[in-house]
């Protein structure tokens, strides 16, 4: 992978991505930390590399029936102990992988993933406890940076490393989405509960189970 043709190789077969990615899930350590440096290597080599990198881990935790991005996800939740170093690799590599993906729908995918799995809740944990590596902080603030930029927070500084400027929308898309814009699982419960905390107005009394938009209403959003 260090070299032209063997990293053309790779990128021409996905099943050596598959593998890399199933060895991060092993319980040996050194094992781990090799395949996160190789998937580093693999990403940080071109940005197209990105969604090669996410089709691996969809095929993979697809045919184990788990959810994208869970064994990353096992790393970061430090489920066999603490190991500050794989979780700057896990960490790094996320944000790698987020920053080469240039459209809304792709890195919406990947983040709702993230999001689905708890990474909010691992993210804080880590962010406020005392003594945590400076790495492993300078990743979690970058992931949560990235976030909110992307999710058009005004007060929200732009990432150090990576994109400036908010990815375009998807090709494909309706033109109803190329006008609101995508928005994180996160930046949406969080608009829900702050409706469902506002003072209710004159029309909302009137039709308690007013619709948002596609048929939703808050209850349903809620709910889920």
């Amino acid at each position: 992978m260090l070299y032209v043709d063997g990293m053309n190789g790779v990128i021409n077969h996905n099943e050596t991505i598959q593998w890399l990615y199933t060895l991060i899930g092993s319980k040996f350590r050194l094992v781990v930390k090799t395949a996160l440096k190789l998937l580093l290597v693999f990403v940080e080599y071109t940005e197209s590399n990105a969604p090669l990198l996410i089709q691996a881990v969809s095929t993979v935790d697809e045919k184990r029936g788990a959810k994208p991005w869970s064994n990353i996800m096992e790393i970061l939740e430090e489920k066999d102990g603490v190991d500050t170093e794989l979780l700057v690799y896990a960490m790094t590599l996320v944000n790698k992988t987020l920053s080469g993906l240039p459209d809304q729908d792709s890195f919406y995918d990947v983040v709702d993933c993230l999001e689905e799995l708890g990474i909010e809740a691992i993210s804080q944990r880590h962010l406020n406890k005392k003594g945590t590596d400076l790495d492993l902080v300078e990743q979690f603030n970058i992931y949560e940076m990235t976030l909110r930029h992307e999710d058009g927070d005004e007060s929200a500084d732009p990432p150090p490393s990576g994109r400036k400027d908010r990815r375009r929308a998807s090709l494909g898309g309706s033109e109803r989405r190329g006008l609101e814009r995508r928005r994180s699982r996160r930046h949406s419960v969080q608009n829900v509960k702050s409706t469902l905390s506002a003072p209710a107005s004159p029309c909302a009394q009137s039709s308690p189970n007013f619709m948002l938009g596609h048929g939703q209403r808050v209850e349903d959003l809620s709910e889920r």
